[in-house]
């Protein structure tokens, strides 16, 4: 039985969230479980040769675009995560850290061989500890 969803979100491509957003909503709905959002921002600003203040406001601005998702597709109540690093790993730790016991990610159109299946979304399906949905685009 699922009671903790999370759910990742690229604000810069709604094909991470067109989809996988209302199934979702409605797995959360089903089971009674928490949904939870995340977005991570790419280490690119942890890299030692920017200066320090090299993306400052990035997690404000991230999480105010996720909430802004998230209330135009009826979720406003749903939790914000905001991450940095490896998109893949920090999923992946988020997941494991929080306890939750389903993720639900969306694919994206790609090139021969992975038509719908990028890189983050490989690995979090190969190495996660819970089930992971694939909502294909």
């Amino acid at each position: 039985m699922t009671s903790k969803i999370l759910l990742p979100i690229d604000h810069t491509d709604d094909r991470s969230w067109k989809k996988a957003l209302p199934f979702a909503l409605e797995q959360a709905k089903f089971y009674g479980a928490e949904l939870h959002a995340v977005s991570v921002i790419p280490e690119i600003i942890l890299l030692p040769n920017l200066p320090a203040n090299y993306g400052a406001g990035a997690k404000d601005h991230v999480s105010g675009a996720v909430k802004a998702i998230l209330e135009a597709g009826g979720a406003s109540d749903v939790p914000v995560h905001i991450e940095e690093g490896s998109v893949y790993r920090e999923i992946l730790k988020l997941a494991h850290k929080e306890g939750f016991d389903h993720i639900i990610m969306s694919s994206a159109k790609g090139d021969f061989p992975n038509f719908e299946i990028g890189p983050n979304l490989a690995r979090v399906v190969r190495n996660a500890h819970c089930t992971v949905t694939v909502v294909r685009d």
